[in-house]
């Protein structure tokens, strides 16, 4: 099997999750691939280096070593190849994460084919000007979340489902979100955890100027469009996955359905959505 390790080293302990990594996968007889810039870091390990651009072509599958930031980053490039991704928690709640970094005996399952693939559901945003062309487009695993960006006012926000207005509320912004995004920005803003085996798309105000808005959930054949603006000059933003931020002038639109595109997370672990959920949030409460 042809391996390709993405590690977030900007991690703590994320260099010596990695080592780890390679050694059990060297002794299992994967071929492991690893970027080059990071060749210096790496030297004395038995991978092969290559440029970033290149290493999901090469891969069977690919494995992130990060938080769930990472593993969610290198998702979206594997969807794109229709290929797997194992993320190995080096972060805090890992959420997408299918091993923690005490787990790596279990590589050998992925190794020998015994896992099973955890399909996402993503979105696609396309940003649309007021005489109807489109701006950019945008593949989303978590959310596209259209906020009044840093200045401290509150944004006007339409939203459209299918040709139809569902409501006007005036908020800090507006989640649109996978149910894999449920448990991120979503819930920090009063928004329901939704099992990600669910086909449904999420909108949850952020904090909202009205007691009565409240999140939404709509089938998988939504057809959502919004529109945010204030009145002042400046523009509002929409934001892809944390990672991607687009100015939306004034009159422009943010269309979002569904993706045909999904994210194939390895499972490697018997344990369900609720398992993972308590073990998350409710007991590293305690």
């Amino acid at each position: 099997m042809i391996i390709s390790v993405f590690p977030n080293l900007n991690n703590f302990g994320v260099k010596e999750i990695a080592q780890d990594v390679f050694s059990v996968l060297n002794k299992l007889n994967a071929k492991v691939y690893v970027d080059e810039k990071l060749k210096d870091c790496f030297a004395d390990s038995n991978v092969e280096f290559d440029s970033a651009d290149k290493l999901i072509d090469l891969c069977d599958v690919a494995i992130a070593i990060g938080g769930d930031g990472t593993t969610l980053n290198i998702a979206k490039k594997t969807a794109q190849k229709n290929k797997a991704i194992l993320g190995i928690n080096a972060g805090r709640l890992g959420f997408m994460s299918g091993l923690e970094k005490d787990e790596l005996e279990l590589l050998e399952n992925m190794v020998r084919g015994k896992y099973e693939i955890d399909k996402r559901l993503m979105l696609e945003a396309h940003v649309v000007d007021d005489k109807g062309n489109l701006v950019s487009s945008h593949q989303c695993l978590n959310d596209a979340v259209i906020s009044r960006g840093n200045f401290a006012r509150l944004v006007d926000v339409e939203l459209y489902c299918n040709g139809r207005e569902v409501r006007k509320m005036r908020a800090d912004g507006v989640i649109i979100s996978t149910p894999t995004g449920s448990t991120a920005y979503s819930m920090a803003a009063g928004g329901p955890v939704v099992s990600p085996e669910a086909s449904c798309i999420l909108a949850t105000p952020i904090c909202p100027h009205s007691l009565m808005d409240r999140s939404i959930i709509f089938s998988i054949d939504a057809h959502l469009i919004i529109k945010a603006g204030n009145d002042k000059s400046e523009c509002p933003v929409l934001n892809i996955d944390g990672q991607e931020m687009i100015e939306l002038k004034n009159g422009y639109s943010v269309h979002i359905k569904t993706s045909d595109i999904k994210t194939r997370l390895i499972k490697l672990k018997p344990e369900n959505f609720y398992e993972i959920l308590n073990k998350k949030l409710i007991e590293r409460r305690a």
